[in-house]
């Protein structure tokens, strides 16, 4: 199938349309890319199926039929988005509870990339993320994880601070923790990070919407209500190595169906359900 694929591949760095580009492309699609922040028009060319990524500068009405969209952010964030995606056929979405009319889709990682690199486990806990709210601030200066990579951390000189990292320095880097981290943001759904995290190194999870939908019976032993319950959780595995390695098999067998290759197909899926 010819697929016309919108996404920020150039002008965002560590865009994640360049792992569905991969995903469709190892399922034998051909991808027609659109960079919609250098282009302002798409491109001519006939495709089967037009799948946005985002697309908060995408006019719909300038895709052909039928169009999809992948939106990953809180709804509440973008002003007038559910009119905009009102223009899509389908909306998918790993917000949960998920708005009506709209798919649950959670994603995604790369089995090529994120994967166990085997490799000594350097230090104890981990975090990678930007210091983009005071609540996530608070947490992590709590939790004083063993490392700190990302942006705006320069004025926190107690914690031990690295750069943001992205693919294979993101995957280095995760493999070196014996536990890693996940804080998010807000609590409308589960983030990419999660999935990127879990074939790395065992992972801690703060308990947002979703988190159970996807982790079933291990979600009290994978993921944290309080502040003062993730401290416990990371005493506690860390001195429980057989309990700890055998519950992160378990977390890899539970984001599985999470892939970019399965979201692809699941994306691809809802095409013959359109009248």
């Amino acid at each position: 199938m010819r697929i016309l694929l919108a996404t920020p591949y150039l002008s965002q760095h560590y865009d994640s349309g360049h792992f569905w580009v991969a995903a469709l492309c190892r399922l034998g699609h051909s991808v027609i890319l659109w960079d919609y922040r250098l282009e302002r028009e798409p491109p001519k060319t006939d495709y089967e199926l037009a799948l946005v990524l985002k697309g908060e500068q995408v006019n719909p009405s300038v895709l052909r039929r039928p169009r999809f969209c992948y939106w990953p952010d809180n709804f509440a964030r973008t002003q007038g988005v559910e009119r905009l995606l009102s223009g899509y056929d389908r909306v998918f979405t790993p917000v949960f509870p998920t708005p009506p009319g709209y798919i649950w889709l959670p994603t995604g990682y790369d089995s090529l990339l994120h994967k166990d690199l085997h490799t000594w486990r350097q230090f104890e806990t981990l975090y990678i993320g930007t210091n983009n709210s005071s609540e996530k601030l608070e947490k992590v200066r709590f939790l004083r994880p063993s490392v700190v990579a990302g942006n705006a951390w320069e004025n926190e000189k107690t914690l031990n601070r690295y750069p943001p990292l992205y693919l294979h320095d993101f995957v280095r880097m995760a493999n070196r923790a014996t536990i890693a981290l996940d804080i998010h943001q807000g609590d409308v759904g589960v983030n990419r990070k999660l999935f990127e995290l879990v074939p790395c190194a065992f992972t801690l999870v703060d308990r947002v919407p979703g988190i159970e939908e996807i982790f079933g019976r291990i979600t009290p032993m994978v993921s944290f209500e309080s502040i003062g319950q993730a401290k416990e959780m990371i005493d506690y595995y860390l001195y429980n190595p057989i309990m700890r390695e055998s519950i992160w098999q378990e977390e890899q067998t539970k984001i599985e169906p999470f892939s970019y290759e399965k979201a692809v197909s699941t994306v691809l899926s809802y095409l013959k359900l359109l009248v």
